[in-house]
């Protein structure tokens, strides 16, 4: 009975632990799934202004390009406008690129229709559309026919005719068609700098300065010079800190599953607590011969609590190895699919990252809730010692 209980302890160990590996590293690879489609719209590392929305570039886009481990910067602009194709309107962000975005971004891998053309003449532009805004507005294919964008001067809104001068519109095509993130692709619209700079009618500014960074180059040194180059003036985010508020929840996320998770294996560990107790229970005659031989009973409780923690180690070891042949199995072969593997998604299979700090995390979580489970039930051993020593 001992046996079979304690096999159970180690296999509801194993299992628990297996699944906090295998759903931990599903998470890892959905973050980064993710984190790479935002990666292909967002540059290594991006110069703002610390306040106001605008600021001149006054030289600082030559002086970013010639600091060491620069490959490429881009001057850009965006602001809102509202976007009109018939009945059909959307408030969009345009964002106004100079010729070197391109270099900067992953821009053209994210093009699944047309081609990267934003040619301006006059008041009309060739647009980089994202997918989400060409369905919304509802826009037939290659049908010729311009969408409209709408912008306001707030500066002119004061007069008798305050709206109509205030109110300014452009015509826009949809050159090419692309898909990234649902924040992209719901709302963007890439255009041409200067055309951008017309419309917000902001003739030398930019809001943004995008960098590349050479990859033989530390990113954080890089961001450490450009910081210094710039000034108190402006900030410099990295990826991460672009999208701080995405990355911040996808941190929460998994606190809450590792602590649900833990919760489940501690659930887990009763087994092994029972099985403990009924191991005292059935050597409560060897505890006693040991001690009336002198062996005190620290040791014997050490002794007991020692088994237990070899149960969780085990439990715990052979957990984490299904767990990571499960995780590697999904990686290499695809074994789950998305809808069936219908072909309607961005990827096939589930991703999957396999993260040694998650498996020492659920490691170290084990052996803590198994050595916690071991000590509790170590009361009956100084209960069957005492009998003896006290002359029962």
């Amino acid at each position: 009975m001992v046996r079979l209980i304690g096999r159970v302890a180690v296999l509801s160990i194993a299992v628990s632990t297996a699944a906090m590996v295998l759903i931990l590293s599903v998470m890892n690879g959905m973050n980064r799934f993710v984190a790479e489609r935002f990666w292909g719209v967002d540059p290594d590392l991006k110069i703002e202004a610390a306040r106001g929305k605008f600021f001149e570039d006054e030289g600082l886009l030559e002086r970013i390009r010639n600091v060491a481990g620069v490959q490429s910067a881009s001057a850009v602009i965006e602001d809102q406008a509202l976007l009109a194709y018939g009945e059909q309107t959307a408030m969009v962000r345009l964002k106004g690129v100079d010729s070197a975005f391109d270099q900067v971004t992953d821009i053209r891998d994210q093009i699944y229709s047309g081609q990267y053309d934003l040619e301006t003449v006059g008041d009309a532009a060739l647009v980089l559309m994202g997918g989400g805004v060409y369905n919304q507005m509802q826009i037939p294919p290659a049908n010729g026919n311009a969408c409209r964008l709408y912008t306001v001067d707030a500066n002119r809104l004061s007069g008798p005719f305050a709206m109509q001068q205030a109110v300014a519109s452009y015509a826009v095509y949809p050159s090419g068609l692309f898909s990234s993130i649902p924040e992209y692709d719901n709302q963007y619209l890439f255009c041409d700098l200067g055309f951008a700079r017309h419309v917000f009618d902001a003739e030398s500014s930019i809001s943004a300065i995008e960098v590349k960074v050479d990859s033989t180059f530390k990113l954080a040194r890089v961001q450490a010079c450009l910081q210094q180059e710039a000034g108190d003036a402006y900030t410099v985010k990295d990826r991460i800190e672009q999208q701080q508020t995405m990355f911040r929840s996808m941190k929460a996320e998994k606190l809450i599953v590792v602590a649900v998770f833990a919760f489940v294996m501690l659930i887990a560990t009763f087994t092994m607590v029972a099985n403990q107790m009924l191991l005292i229970y059935e050597k409560r005659h060897d505890i006693r011969i040991l001690s009336s031989m002198g062996m005190r009973t620290e040791r014997l409780r050490l002794l007991f609590l020692l088994h237990g923690v070899l149960v969780s180690l085990w439990g715990t070891f052979a957990g984490v190895v299904v767990g990571s042949l499960l995780t590697f199995g999904q990686q290499y072969f695809g074994w789950v699919k998305l809808g069936g593997g219908s072909g309607n998604y961005i990827t096939d299979a589930y991703p999957v990252n396999w993260q040694m700090g998650d498996v020492l995390a659920v490691v170290a979580i084990g052996l803590c809730i198994g050595f916690v489970a071991s000590a509790l039930p170590l009361k009956q051993v100084s209960s069957f010692a005492g009998k003896i020593r006290g002359g029962v």
